[in-house]
């Protein structure tokens, strides 16, 4: 069964993109002050009331994105420079560039966590007034430090004039949001900075807060714009506070722990690495291929996901993709059985399973050397078969002859092709030169070892016979042969892919193949396209080119 999902599920940066708050349906914005400029102090009382601060240790700021731009403002007025453990949220990363700050980044422990030796080493290293950036639930990993961890940072660095700027976006989903309001009493060098973009859903409105000592809020307070927040945002998070509202969060944040465990435990069963994460999203890291195919299945089902990060560390270079845990899981496994547990492989036959370089290829060149006097090249053969239309042989092998200047009938091209490929009683035929492409250890597993939880099928642009034959080759048995005698449309038509998706009722399937068409008909029936041999094939939708069809050993 084939699911089409038209509208895109956002999981890329990290917002409650499927579960919006419940309690925000009901509300309207008031439009009778809309006319003054805002005024948060009604809801400077209320997160103050319900953190137990006094006014002057908050800073209500225009998201989580001020407060990190007014950090860096900061930095830059008082000289200061930036130590910055890796993995590392991208927005301080620029702040090397945007800002031109000089950043002491420290490199992450293998495993991504943060190295927290090396970070106490250079915040007793650094100079009075210098920040050391903190951020636990760790972005992009969901790494939380512990608290007694922090404790120490803090008091590191309080020792060396340090500030600690705690970056605590993710914080609602943790057990600690309201033990870690200690640290502000405790700590005169720490400033914490929270959002409602993440566990509150509010991410449109634009509400932060920075929470410290009074001395250093107020000198974030002089930096900043006199009125970074409109007022439909301030009534809003208004009732984020709420008792109501709070309930909600907690229940929501109970969800995302559940579903967060249910995918990590599938991941790792497929032998991806992930840190220990306790916010609303994962780091996956592990098998580049493995990797790309989540990034395709992914968008095929119109999730968005994050790839291409930065400032994961220093010193390794990796592939990672980060994904935020949806309220509801159907869709986002599903795209991850499609990538890392299809329930069907197609696969193409020639140059895939079988090398025909010797057969069908040669009797191509025979073929037009017998109607033009002219010889090709088994690359002029390759160039025309990796353009679209032309993955059955006797229409490529007619189009070369045309290309000469030559006007021959299909079914003369037909005749004298299969003379050459199949043998008369006085020439043996070149299809007895064909050798299977396929390691019988990987035939062994996709087609007989893994039968029971992986259906195959073979689909290609063979006549029946030939394609009985191919079979026989290799020595395969039992699965699915879809010829060209089987279908009315020739790949790059997915009928032949349609068939066996529907013959396995499969709602995940794989082609593997080496020419435009079979990717072309991988697009069209909405499997993941697997090409083999040519980077080109990326240009006709493939997902992932592999070398051979034995690399697939290590994805199934």
């Amino acid at each position: 069964m084939n699911i089409t999902y038209k509208n895109t599920l956002k999981l890329d940066f990290n917002e409650r993109s499927d579960n919006p708050p419940a309690w925000l349906d009901p509300i309207t914005i008031a439009n009778s002050t809309l006319w003054s400029y805002p005024d948060k102090s009604l809801l400077e009382k209320i997160i103050c009331q319900q953190l137990v601060i006094d006014k002057e240790q908050l800073l209500i700021t225009n998201g989580g994105d001020e407060a990190i731009e007014l950090l860096f403002k900061s930095a830059k007025i008082n000289s200061s420079d930036v130590i910055l453990p890796l993995p590392a949220f991208s927005q301080y990363i620029q702040a090397e560039t945007s800002w031109r700050l000089r950043l002491n980044k420290v490199d992450s422990n293998d495993d991504l966590t943060i190295n927290i030796d090396a970070t106490r080493r250079c915040i007793k290293k650094a100079k009075s007034g210098d920040i050391v950036i903190i951020t636990s639930p760790n972005n992009p990993t969901g790494e939380t430090l512990s608290l007694q961890v922090i404790k120490q940072l803090c008091a590191d660095a309080k020792q060396a004039g340090v500030i600690v700027f705690l970056d605590q976006a993710y914080i609602e989903f943790t057990e600690q949001a309201q033990q870690s309001l200690e640290l502000i009493d405790e700590f005169n060098n720490l400033i914490v900075l929270r959002t409602l973009s993440k566990a509150y859903g509010l991410a449109a409105i634009r509400i932060g807060y920075m929470l410290g000592n009074k001395q250093l809020i107020s000198n974030f307070k002089n930096i900043a714009l006199p009125f970074n927040n409109s007022q439909p945002s301030i009534d809003l998070a208004k009732i984020a506070f709420t008792k109501k509202a709070q309930l909600e969060i907690i229940s929501y944040r109970k969800v995302i722990a559940a579903n967060r465990k249910t995918i990590t435990n599938y991941l790792q069963q497929k032998q991806l690495q992930l840190v220990e994460s306790e916010a609303n999203f994962i780091l996956i890291t592990g098998n580049t291929l493995k990797l790309r195919l989540i990034k395709a299945a992914c968008a095929k089902n119109n999730i968005d996901i994050k790839t291409g990060l930065i400032g994961l560390s220093i010193n390794q270079q990796l592939d990672a993709i980060r994904i935020s845990i949806p309220h509801n899981i159907e869709r986002l496994t599903l795209a991850l059985k499609i990538a890392l547990e299809p329930m069907l492989v197609c696969f193409d036959m020639d140059g895939v399973l079988i090398n025909t370089q010797k057969s069908y290829d040669q009797s191509t060149i025979e073929t037009v050397a017998f109607f033009t006097g002219q010889r090709i090249s088994n690359d002029e053969i390759k160039q025309l078969r990796n353009s679209a239309g032309f993955n059955n042989d006797w229409k490529l092998t007619r189009q070369l002859i045309k290309r000469r200047g030559m006007k021959v009938s299909l079914e003369e091209v037909i005749n004298k092709f299969q003379e050459y490929y199949q043998g008369t009683k006085k020439t043996t035929g070149f299809k007895l030169n064909e050798i299977p492409l396929i390691e019988d250890r990987n035939r062994q597993k996709f087609f007989i070892q893994k039968s029971r939880t992986l259906k195959t099928a073979v689909v290609t642009g063979r006549p029946l016979a030939e394609a009985k034959q191919g079979l026989e080759l290799l020595g395969i048995k039992n699965t699915l042969l879809i010829s060209d005698d089987d279908v009315i449309n020739s790949k790059p038509d997915p009928e032949g892919v349609i068939k066996a998706k529907q013959y396995y009722k499969a709602d995940s399937c794989w082609l593997i193949g080496d020419s435009a068409d079979d990717m072309l008909a991988a697009c069209k029936a909405g499997a993941i396209a697997i090409g083999i041999g040519d980077k080109g094939l990326m240009d006709f939708g493939a997902d992932l080119v592999l070398e051979s069809v034995n690399q697939l050993g290590e994805l199934l």
